[in-house]
């Protein structure tokens, strides 16, 4: 009995986000096929009905989570993300949400540019190609939410933004995790009134 179309898109969409859980929570090299299918309620025998290779899962997985973040930001920017982010300006809307101990704590469904950034410069053309893309996307998003819409100030944030939410990451100390975060919202949220 063969599997419907409806039934192998289901499947591979499961794959997609397990593997895009993967690499945002081990890094690139850490998906491995095997235990990403096996993960996925999948057999290994059954990946290449979805996948040319590995690679071509890593490029697509990586496409998967920046789409979900690209959607996060985009309801936020606009006031209709995450509870409460309404009431609140926009940029302190995505700041809020990036620079928060449940985003450092769960880097499988956070930003991939903010798991992937140091082991980016290592990596393959295509995953090189797809995060400097979503880097500027990520930059027009944020300023858009700011008054000058000033492409050079959102650059500055979104790289203020990833290496917060690195550095907190990398600490072994939650305090200091704590004010890496505190003080590079407070600079982000003092830029926006400034814009």
């Amino acid at each position: 009995m063969g599997y419907s179309q409806a039934q192998k898109a289901e499947s591979r969409q499961r794959v997609l986000e397990t593997a895009a859980r993967q690499i945002r929570e081990g890094g690139i090299e850490s998906l491995g096929v095997a235990d990403c299918m096996r993960r996925a309620g999948l057999t290994h025998g059954a990946f290449y009905g979805h996948f040319a290779s590995r690679d071509a899962l890593i490029v697509e997985a990586l496409e998967y989570a920046v789409a979900q973040s690209e959607k996060r930001i985009a309801a936020l920017s606009t006031g209709s993300g995450a509870a409460g982010s309404a009431k609140k300006d926009p940029l302190r809307a995505i700041a809020d949400v990036f620079l928060s101990d449940r985003h450092i704590r769960n880097p499988g469904s956070g930003c991939a540019l903010c798991a992937l950034a140091g082991e980016a410069r290592h990596a393959a053309p295509e995953i090189r190609e797809r995060l400097t893309l979503y880097v500027h996307t990520l930059a027009s998003q944020i300023a858009q939410t700011l008054a000058g819409h000033s492409e050079s100030l959102a650059l500055g944030i979104v790289a203020t933004i990833v290496g917060a939410v690195t550095l907190a990451r990398a600490v072994d100390d939650p305090e200091l995790a704590r004010s890496i975060l505190a003080g590079s919202l407070d600079l982000i949220v003092a830029q926006g009134g400034d814009a």
